[in-house]
């Protein structure tokens, strides 16, 4: 299929053909002349129309050759033509590209002056092209890059042939302009080095997005890192720099395993879990918690978590993995879970203590009145006496077991530790013996905490045994008092402890010490390291249940050959200590009234009947709460004082007494009970506005208190 002829071309072969014509003409002409004027061969108009044979072959073949030589000549023309055609519209879509790319370009020579610029540059950088031309372009674009050996243009002069870099680069007005700059060799059409192109970017967006994502990065509280397929760290923020305790700078570019396991290879070719290597295998995020020792020894817990990060293929190219230091956490959990399992067994402790109560109730009860009946010299008073020894330390027994649990009632007021401490000083010395040296340091004046001062003296005596038992061959044992300080780094370190000021007891001796695993286990009741028959195991579980009965701490440092310390923290009181005296108590005495009785148990219902009756009361029997509200109706007028047992089946005590109090709100009442101090709260009983007895209790000690609530 022929091309179309433009007009262009129609002209030049028109041209040409004239041209071609013409010079045909003037030979053939120029030849005629020749013959008939210069060598009078025929006339001139012979030669012109009617020329020989021979001499018209030879013009007819110089014709030709000048026909040839025109096609000739034409088509070179043509391609000249076609040509400058072709280098004008490369130039044009030069020229164009040039200026309307969205990037600014500019063109420098060898020596650093600016030959030309496009309209994204002029827009870009504020500068006009009339401006930049035969400037320096270190004077109108300065970059921390110019007149330094990172110069583009000093780059592609050494040899390079592509330069790319970032740099900010300054507007005429002032302003940075962060740009992305690519330059590239300009040469000449033989080859010959002009100059260089150079090629901004604006990449002001993409800055901003990076600082918005870096902000995010850097505001996150988990360490967090980007980890390349050799497991070599990309980047990471401050938090895992923090976590791992190394600057940034020295993280990026090192392997993972080296900067948070401190190990030369990697974690799966020393037979660990690793995350990173999981995901790159998987596709799948994945978490794990890792353990490894500090320089001091200390375990340290990591929970790391991986996840994908894919290129524009689907394929992983790295890893985001995030680091968190769950230590303090772990610390916290394992607390809770011991913290769990001491409440659990105190819980199981109060049970049986209530039950235990019941039972030495009957015991003491029924022993005391056989004493009442016998005379002085009856042979079997030293037998009865025995049975009060065995029922006095079941009664300490079950004591210590409501105590371990936190359960006890105490008798709270405020107590100077420095005074315990002096006070109990000598019964420490015959209780650890003449082989181990005492010593009592008072550090600070009036440590006053509000607690029990027969339980904090039971925790010193406890702790003094324990001290005893430590120390077989004889040593020290000191009792230091102080007051200290706690603040949030004792929270962090230990996992416990309100902010605020302590008394601080601290028990040392220069015993055997003990070893982690036993040093864990010691506030368990009935954990004990010593041969059977030696120990209850409740010591230390009693020391453990009055601190936290005072909202107190304990804390212990041992390490075996080395001694242990016990430190316990008291929170301290403003109230000032009053002077108490020792009052002796009245014998018991009887009375008429008439009781009413509420008690579930038979046989403490009986024993305390007959106590009561002993004593000259009226006793009128109820079995239950509901019994004794029905009892109570029927001699409503009789009746002077309450003695309900606390839980019963049907209607507990308090039920029953707050009914009764609605038919007549001046009857008096006692409450007594086997069950802990925290049951008796939770069903109302336990108040400043009742009274409360806890089993077992002597029959003195009941008489004495009926008559002393009926008197008021």
């Amino acid at each position: 299929m022929k091309s179309k002829i433009t007009k262009h071309e129609y002209v030049s072969n028109t041209k040409m053909s004239l041209i071609v014509v013409g010079f045909i003409a003037l030979y053939w002409l120029f030849e005629s002349f020749l013959h008939a004027v210069i060598w009078n061969d025929r006339t001139l108009a012979e030669q012109l129309f009617l020329p020989d044979n021979h001499e018209m072959w030879m013009r007819l073949l110089v014709v030709f050759i000048i026909i040839l030589l025109g096609f000739y000549t034409k088509r070179m023309l043509n391609k000249q033509m076609a040509a400058e055609e072709q280098t004008k519209l490369a130039y044009a879509e030069l020229s164009q590209i040039f200026n309307t790319s969205v990037d600014g370009m500019c063109v420098i020579d060898k020596d650093f002056n600016v030959l030309r610029i496009n309209e994204t540059f002029n827009t870009l950088l504020g500068i006009s092209k009339d401006e930049a031309a035969g400037k320096k372009c270190y004077e109108i674009f300065y970059g921390s890059e110019c007149n330094t050996q990172k110069c583009p243009l000093k780059l592609i002069l050494g040899g390079e042939t592509r330069v790319e870099f970032e740099s900010e680069k300054t507007h005429i007005k002032g302003a940075g302009i962060p740009c992305y700059v690519t330059a590239t060799p300009f040469r000449a059409a033989e080859g010959e080095l002009i100059g260089i192109v150079e090629n901004f970017r604006d990449i002001s967006d993409r800055k901003q997005t990076e600082a918005y994502i870096k902000n995010i990065f850097e505001s996150m509280g988990e360490g967090l890192a980007v980890i390349g397929r050799d497991y070599r760290i990309i980047t990471a923020n401050r938090a895992y720099g923090k976590q791992v305790n190394a600057p940034i700078e020295d993280i990026i570019g090192k392997h993972c395993y080296e900067v948070l396991y401190h190990v030369a290879a990697p974690c799966h070719e020393t037979g660990n879990m690793c995350v990173v290597r999981d995901v790159f295998e998987t596709g799948a995020p994945q978490k794990n918690i890792y353990t490894y020792k500090d320089n001091k020894g200390n375990p340290v817990y990591i929970e790391s978590s991986a996840y994908p990060v894919k290129d524009a293929t689907g394929r992983i190219s790295s890893v985001i993995e995030t680091i968190n230091d769950i230590t303090e956490k772990t610390k916290l959990e394992e607390q809770l879970r011991h913290a769990q399992k001491l409440d659990s067994i105190g819980t199981l402790a109060g049970g049986i203590a209530h039950d235990f109560n019941n039972i030495l109730n009957v015991i003491i009860g029924f022993g005391s009145l056989m004493e009442m009946k016998m005379r002085e010299d009856d042979p079997l008073r030293s037998h009865l006496k025995e049975i009060f020894t065995a029922s006095e330390r079941a009664t300490h027994l079950t004591r210590s077991l409501l105590t371990f649990s936190r359960k006890q009632i105490m008798e709270i007021e405020p107590i100077n530790v420095n005074e315990i401490v002096i006070g109990i000083k000598k019964m420490l010395s015959s209780i650890i013996g003449e082989d181990i040296k005492l010593v009592t340091i008072q550090k600070d004046k009036d440590p006053i905490v509000m607690a029990d001062y027969g339980q904090i003296e039971q925790v010193l005596m406890n702790l003094a045994v324990n001290a005893r038992d430590a120390m077989p061959a004889g040593g020290g044992l000191t009792i230091e008092t102080s007051i200290v300080e706690l603040d949030e780094g004792y929270r962090r370190s230990h996992g416990y402890g309100e902010p605020g000021r302590y008394a601080l007891i601290s028990v040392a001796d220069t015993g055997v010490g003990m070893d982690e695993e036993t040093r864990e286990k010691i506030f368990e009741p009935f954990f004990t390291t010593k041969e059977a028959g030696k120990g209850t195991g409740l010591g230390l579980s009693i020391v453990y249940g009055i601190t936290k009965q005072h909202d107190g701490y304990i804390d212990v440092l041992s390490k075996q050959g080395k001694g242990t310390t016990f430190n316990i923290y008291l929170p301290l009181t403003k109230s000032g200590t009053e002077e108490t005296e020792m009052v002796a108590l009245p014998p018991p005495a009887g009375g008429t009234e008439t009781i009413l009785l509420a008690e579930d148990e038979a046989q403490v219902r009986k024993l305390t009947k007959e106590v009561l009756e002993g004593a000259g009361y009226t006793v009128i029997e109820a079995q239950d709460g509901l019994d004794a509200v029905d009892k109570f109706m029927e001699n409503k007028n009789k009746i002077r004082l309450l003695l309900f047992d606390v839980i019963m089946p049907n209607k507990n005590g308090r039920e029953a007494f707050d009914e009764i109090k609605k038919i007549n709100h001046e009857v008096k009442s006692i409450f007594i009970s086997g069950y802990s101090a925290d049951l008796l709260n939770i069903r109302g009983v336990y108040n400043k506005d009742l009274v409360y007895l806890a089993k077992p209790v002597a029959p003195s000690d009941l008489l004495r208190k009926i008559r002393e609530v009926l008197d008021k």
